[in-house]
């Protein structure tokens, strides 16, 4: 059990947790050991369920409340503020430093790959350099956990609430999205050369009605989109003009089968009337980024 330490710092420590394991568990503890307060932010707070984030918010807030507990941590000494993802790195700060609210912290984490060059986006709070698992990756205990392989290295309650989950219907469907995507990222590896997508998407709004699609595809299945489709190599026009307007979307994370830059056009592209309110207060039914870009193109 961590012993409350005499530093009156607050550890802050930012992650997708999808899902939590050991090594996760491990930088908790060490921070807590060192420092009064620990602030978790689950990433990626907005986004819908998918196979690389299969867990909401709240899911993942109490699978990490049952680990510290289960390792004797006394839960007044932590918070967890869902952190949403506005694939913006500038907004995306502000949204980090609004959770944390003092400018007396101190980020924990390690630098695994550029998925962790955020420790150095902060110039106001030291870095704490937390332990490191060689070969302990959430991303492989996804696929094994969906491939129905032997599942290691994960916290007892974690495990628990994995175990139950398997047995719903959401299980089945992130499944199957899991192996979807796993074959067309294969194809498009097989291609002489890894291709660049791209893609329009039509932001149609009139009347207090968005006009969306729903997805019927194995990925994304359910979810609302908007209309569009991928383009031929040379057909997104005057890059640079559109990406100064905003109508760019092209973060590395925001696609996932294959990053895929996506220009929007603000006309009638086909879809469904969804009254525009509705539409707004359900960031979770929407794929992949398209809530997103739907609150960035009407300035919300």
């Amino acid at each position: 059990m961590p012993s409350p330490p005499t530093n009156p710092q607050t550890a802050v420590y930012i992650g997708r947790f999808e899902p939590l394991h050991e090594a996760h568990l491990h930088t908790m503890l060490s921070a807590l050991e060192r420092h009064a307060r620990l602030t978790v932010l689950p990433g990626s707070a907005n986004l819908a369920r998918s196979m690389k984030n299969p867990w909401t918010a709240p899911e993942r807030a109490r699978m990490i409340r049952a680990a510290l507990h289960g390792e004797g941590v006394d839960l007044r000494r932590v918070r967890l503020r869902p952190l949403p993802d506005e694939f913006d790195m500038t907004l995306w700060q502000s949204q980090v430093r609004e959770r944390v609210g003092t400018p007396n912290a101190v980020l924990v984490g390690y630098g695994k790959d550029a998925s962790s060059s955020y420790l150095h986006w902060f110039p106001e709070w030291q870095v704490e350099p937390g332990p490191v698992t060689p070969g302990l990756s959430a991303t492989d205990l996804r696929a094994a956990y969906f491939e129905e392989r032997l599942l290691e290295q994960l916290p007892a309650a974690v495990r628990g609430f994995l175990e139950n989950f398997r047995q719903t219907r959401t299980f089945r469907r992130l499944q199957a999205e899991h192996f979807a995507v796993l074959a067309r990222r294969q194809a498009l590896k097989q291609q002489a050369s890894p291709p660049v997508l791209q893609e329009v998407r039509f932001l149609h709004v009139s009347g207090g009605q968005v006009w969306l699609n729903r997805r019927r595809d194995p990925v994304g299945k359910g979810l609302w989109e908007l209309p569009g489709h991928l383009l031929a190599a040379g057909d997104l026009q005057d890059v640079a003009a559109a990406r100064a307007s905003g109508r760019i979307f092209d973060h590395p994370s925001r696609s996932l089968v294959w990053p895929t830059a996506a220009q929007v056009v603000q006309e009638p592209g086909g879809g469904t009337p969804i009254p525009l309110q509705l539409a707004l207060g359900r960031p979770h039914g929407f794929f992949e980024d398209h809530h997103v870009i739907l609150r960035r193109m009407l300035f919300l």
